[in-house]
């Protein structure tokens, strides 16, 4: 009786430049704004559907000018209340867009991880999330992008 032998070619992990460059990469943005222009749109419906909230605020990062934001708030239901955002942070390299939905609130919200939905520029395959540890409406904003590509 003779015995076969069979031999798989040894795969080997890829290592090194080559597997590095497809690994995905995150870039982390840290920004600070001060308000620009703040306008509330109230439609006068008593379920305040439809009503608006319209925001741009000035970016700073380090200290030094970087961009532009701008957000559009939009109350999409009224119970419970819900508010369907987007928005575009503009870099010196491009912009980043950006949604997320959020209960209504009477107060600016704090706190929170917005969808990366886009990009332009440099940041045209970007994806990711914005953490938001507060907004610029009635002061200064404090944003985090965390951007993969």
């Amino acid at each position: 009786m003779s015995a076969a032998v069979l031999a798989w070619p040894a795969v080997a992990a890829e290592s090194g430049p080559a597997a590095d460059k497809d690994k995905p990469r995150t870039e982390v943005i840290r920004l600070t704004s001060t308000p620009a222009t703040t306008t509330r749109i109230d439609l006068g419906q008593p379920t305040g559907i439809g009503n608006q909230i319209i925001n741009t605020a000035d970016l700073l990062r380090d200290g030094q000018a970087y961009g532009t934001e701008a957000t559009l708030c939009t109350q999409v239901s009224a119970t419970p209340g819900a508010e369907l955002c987007s928005g575009s942070f503009r870099l010196p390299d491009g912009e980043v867009t950006w949604q997320h939905l959020e209960p209504s609130h009477t107060t600016p919200p704090t706190d929170v991880d917005n969808a990366i939905t886009g990009g332009t520029g440099a940041y045209s395959t970007v994806r990711g999330y914005a953490h938001i540890t507060r907004t610029s409406i009635g002061g200064p904003g404090e944003y985090t992008l965390y951007l993969v590509r």
